[in-house]
């Protein structure tokens, strides 16, 4: 009788959609394309969603191996799964892999019931592991894992990372067929990632790519093609291309135009996301283009981590910098693509005076639309996971659940692990509290713009820097606001519990629909729901830049109507300066002033009659195309 393999990768479902388990599949079509395994194994079951614990251990019957795939948002769940699956079948060989994995012996030693862990890649180990149980040889022969032996730890060679050619596709192989025919999941949307290579030649402190993976390995071009058809003609909206940096090679410039190609043929993928290349502006310009030919951008990533050159050597990003940002934001506004610029916060040398500015400079050099701050995380196999690196620059961090943002609010509970920097040598926890809540605020205002038509107004007309703007409203906020200052407080409530260790960085509110949300997305759905109070609390700051009250109220006006709110019937608004080409030569350095005339503007029905959908369709799928800002129109 063959003997069953079980594999679980389970990730959290956002609006009934789930990601095919892409790197549990690999492993399996790696191993089961030899015939002596398909002789002895049966591929019995993939699981992929995060089920009530005890459901998914009636999923697994009589298991001989159960190969865990662990990353931080399901690390929690497969431990105490496994731990289930333990005591059902205490002969059962449970196999923890993936990202989240250290590259030593901690699980062994501190989970009784992992028997086996395999470090790095997975692909080779996991065959030779089925190859010996075959044999009933010992483990001591296969490279790259961790086990248990007569009560000692044992840790086995690393060896250099796997050939690409050789291996197959789980596309290709059929591993994904049964999950996507299954009628249980009709209505459900199927997402899923591609490679085309792994590696990374950078060494960024905090990414896991950066300990040895650095050299660069492709997969052969058949595969990929075979593996986009597969995509498009199963119908795969969406798409993640997991290279860690695409367009670093001639030919990915190929695969782009193939994969809209397949777009034109079947209208699949619909969104094709990658991670741009660093330090190749021009031919990643080319490529995004001819996916935005398609509208297959999900947004273009232009990263620049920091905006300190201190703290960029420091992460391991000099030789990359930030470039002229300024150039590179135009060049894809100016051919109408969106943009978004991710800063990480609590990077080793940031300050909160660095990090602040790094935020206004990013703003200051075009990036109005969409600027995304990622908290700074603890991940094991990063360079910054060291004991050295931690104590060389006193990191401190709170390890909390994994709240994935868009995910449903308190399902699967305990499932996820997130391990954050709080604290530096040069950042207190109270400095990262205040620059989360500056965070919140800033993006909340003028990226999602309830505030960006003042601010750009000051600074083309008056000259007062984005810095200066809204480092000053922060202090009136948390000094005079009432209304403001309350629900900040309210998109914030969780920093303070988190920083004490009695809570997990998260917020719900079931106005918007029972699921998390970024706190500026929070911020600015609980301002647009209080949008009169809003502004009748914030003139008192805006006044002070003002002589002119006409002007004044009449922008005023203008920034009120053209916040997207819900039911709203067709709106015709009047102002006395023409506001509306004003800030559509936003960078025309010469339009600093607007000009005097009457104006009438039309804006359409609100596209959504309740907060549930409005939150859904403009903080969520619309922030980065500017959703939240009404279009308006001249009469």
């Amino acid at each position: 009788m063959k003997k069953n393999i079980y594999f679980v990768q389970p990730s959290n479902s956002l609006s009934k959609s789930f990601f095919l388990p892409y790197a549990s599949g690999s492993i399996a079509a790696y191993s089961f394309q030899h015939e002596e395994i398909k002789q002895n194994f049966n591929l019995a079951d993939i699981i992929f969603e995060k089920e009530p614990i005890n459901k998914a251990v009636e999923k697994i019957n009589r298991p001989y191996i159960v190969g865990f795939s662990c990353y931080m948002w399901n690390i929690e769940y497969n431990l105490t799964l496994a731990m289930e699956v333990k005591a059902k079948y205490p002969d059962v060989i449970t196999v923890f892999g993936g990202p989240q994995i250290p590259d030593d012996t901690e699980y062994l030693e501190k989970y009784s019931f992992i028997d086996l862990l395999i470090h790095g890649e997975g692909e080779i180990a996991f065959h030779e592991l089925l190859k010996n149980c075959l044999t009933q040889k010992s483990f001591e022969n296969i490279n790259n894992i961790s086990y248990r032996e007569n009560g000692e730890y044992k840790k086995t060679p690393s060896v250099p990372v796997c050939d690409l050619t050789q291996m197959p596709s789980p596309y290709a192989a059929g591993v994904f067929d049964k999950i996507i025919h299954n009628p249980k999941y009709a209505g459900f949307q199927f997402d899923t990632v591609i490679e085309t290579n792994r590696g990374c030649p950078y060494k960024c402190i905090y990414c896991c790519w950066s300990e040895g993976k650095g050299s660069l390995r492709f997969f052969p071009d058949e595969r990929i093609k075979n593996d986009l058809d597969w995509i498009a003609k199963n119908k795969i909206p969406f798409c993640v291309c997991a290279d860690s940096n695409f367009g670093i090679v001639s030919r990915d410039e190929k695969i782009a135009d193939y994969v809209v190609e397949l777009n034109k043929k079947y209208g699949y993928p619909q969104k094709f996301e990658t991670t741009s290349a660093k330090n190749k502006d021009d031919f990643v310009f080319r490529i995004n283009r001819k996916l935005d030919s398609r509208n297959l951008n999900r947004g273009i990533s232009v990263a620049v981590q920091s905006m300190s050159e201190d703290v960029l050597e420091i992460i391991g990003r000099k030789n990359i910098g930030v470039g002229n940002l300024s150039q590179t934001l135009k060049a894809y506004r100016d051919a109408g693509m969106y943009t978004y610029t991710d800063i990480i916060l609590g990077l080793p040398g940031e300050t909160l005076e660095s990090f602040c500015r790094g935020l206004f400079d990013v703003i200051e050099a075009g990036q109005h639309y969409s600027v995304a701050v990622y908290r700074c995380e603890l991940l094991p196999n990063t360079i910054l996971y060291s004991d050295e690196m931690q104590k060389k620059y006193k990191i401190k961090t709170i390890t909390s659940q994994f709240c994935q943002k868009h995910s449903i609010a308190n399902e699967n509970a305990d499932s996820s692990r997130s391990c954050i920097v709080v604290e530096t040598s040069t950042m207190s926890s109270a400095e990262w509290l205040t620059a989360e809540r500056i965070t919140t605020a800033a993006i909340s205002f003028h990226n999602m713009g309830l505030l960006r038509f003042f601010a750009v107004y000051l600074r083309k007309a008056l000259n007062v820097s984005y810095y200066d703007f809204y480092m000053k409203l922060y202090e009136w906020i948390e000094s005079e606001s009432s209304v403001i200052k309350r629900l900040l407080d309210y998109a914030c409530q969780s920093f303070i519990p988190f920083l004490e260790g009695k809570g997990n960085l998260c917020f719900s509110d079931e106005r918007f629909g029972n699921i998390y949300w970024d706190f500026d997305e929070a911020l600015f759905l609980c301002s647009a729901a209080e949008l009169d109070a809003f502004y009748d609390d914030v003139k008192d700051y805006l006044k002070r830049y003002f002589d002119d009250t006409e002007i004044f109220e009449d922008l005023l006006k203008y920034q009120k109507e053209m916040i997207a709110q819900p039911c709203k019937g067709e709106t015709v608004f009047e102002t006395q300066y023409d506001w509306h080409e004003y800030f559509r030569r936003i960078f025309d350095a010469e339009a600093a002033h607007p000009e005097k005339k009457k104006t009438v503007l039309k804006i359409a029905e609100s596209e959504t009659d309740n907060w549930f959908d409005y939150a859904r369709i403009v903080a969520w799928y619309g922030r980065r195309s500017g959703k939240s800002i009404n279009r308006a129109e001249y009469i």
